[in-house]
């Protein structure tokens, strides 16, 4: 694979510790790749896309700007069914098209 969403919640103002621990593992079959983010939580999981920022630096993949943020308040009913607002689509379509852009450039890097 050439680029890749990560989807992760936010876990005591980080990442869950499965997401890290998976990332570690691969290392190097990660580097210069693109990524883009969809985070959730009750800010919209923007403290654990930041933080993954972070590490995705790290481990030598471009994580593209625009990411999609979902919040547990507006974006799911009951806390459990998922039905996201409106608004999320264009970030999504942005996320996406830069995703591919990026996919496709760092390709010729390997």
């Amino acid at each position: 694979m050439d680029g890749f969403v990560f989807v992760t919640a936010e876990y005591n103002h980080s990442i869950p510790a499965s997401l890290k621990n998976a990332l570690d593992l691969a290392k190097e079959p990660w580097n210069n790749k693109a990524a883009g983010i969809v985070s959730y939580g009750s800010v919209g999981g923007a403290r654990a896309a930041e933080h993954l920022r972070g590490i995705l630096g790290e481990l030598q993949i471009a994580d593209v700007r625009t990411h999609v943020a979902l919040s547990l308040f507006t974006d799911f009913e009951d806390g459990k069914i998922f039905k996201p607002q409106a608004l999320h689509l264009k970030n999504l379509n942005g996320m996406l098209d830069q995703l591919l852009l990026w996919s496709h450039a760092l390709k010729t890097t390997r």
